[in-house]
């Protein structure tokens, strides 16, 4: 190892360890991608009913499209402004990688005809609004609200049969995960981090 290696490494080292406690305010752009593919997605459920593959389709590709620009949106971030925690990087990937099997794992009763299409549909929104929840303990704050609002939509997907109720879930998530963006850019604005 070079000594500017084991220099940037060490000041790498002391700048984790002086932000430990500090909060990420997370990347604006994720947050608007994401708001914007489930603007989109999740009224397909309603809209497009007789179109199950079109539906298929989307998230497949948005999902994992997005999950890739995701990490690219965040790498690039994270290279800009010159912070290189990879403790925090790892827990990143670690928790939107079992986010991932979650997925397949949410995918499996509908693949095996098990459960029906709208059933399996909102088995999608409960871990979707448990990651997001969960991201917003542990990463970034603003993600709790977004989770928990699909969470609560997904409680009334199961106890009532309201029309479009897919639709209104992911017009307020969208919602929730542009404020959370607007949210992330005036903090850092302000200093950075939340």
């Amino acid at each position: 190892m070079t000594e500017n290696d084991q220099l940037k490494q060490d000041l790498d080292y002391i700048a984790t360890a002086v932000r430990r406690r500090d909060r990420p305010a997370g990347v604006p752009a994720i947050f608007f991608l994401w708001a914007a593919i489930i603007a989109v997605g999740f009224p397909l459920v309603d809209f497009g009913q007789h179109l199950p593959r079109i539906f298929g389709a989307y998230w497949l590709v948005a999902g994992f499209g997005g999950g890739a620009l995701s990490w690219w949106l965040g790498e690039r971030d994270a290279r800009r402004s010159g912070i290189n925690d990879r403790e925090l990087g790892r827990r990143y990937g670690l928790h939107w990688g079992i986010g991932g099997l979650a997925y397949l794992l949410t995918m499996l009763p509908l693949l095996l005809e098990r459960v029906p299409p709208r059933q399996g549909g909102a088995g999608f929104l409960f871990t979707t609004g448990l990651l997001y929840a969960l991201a917003g303990v542990h990463l970034e704050r603003s993600l709790l609200w977004a989770g928990l609002l699909m969470l609560a939509a997904y409680a009334l997907l199961t106890a009532f049969a309201l029309p479009y109720t897919w639709t209104i879930a992911g017009v307020v998530i969208a919602v929730a995960l542009a404020w959370a963006g607007l949210a992330a850019r005036r903090a850092r604005a302000q200093g950075g981090r939340a």
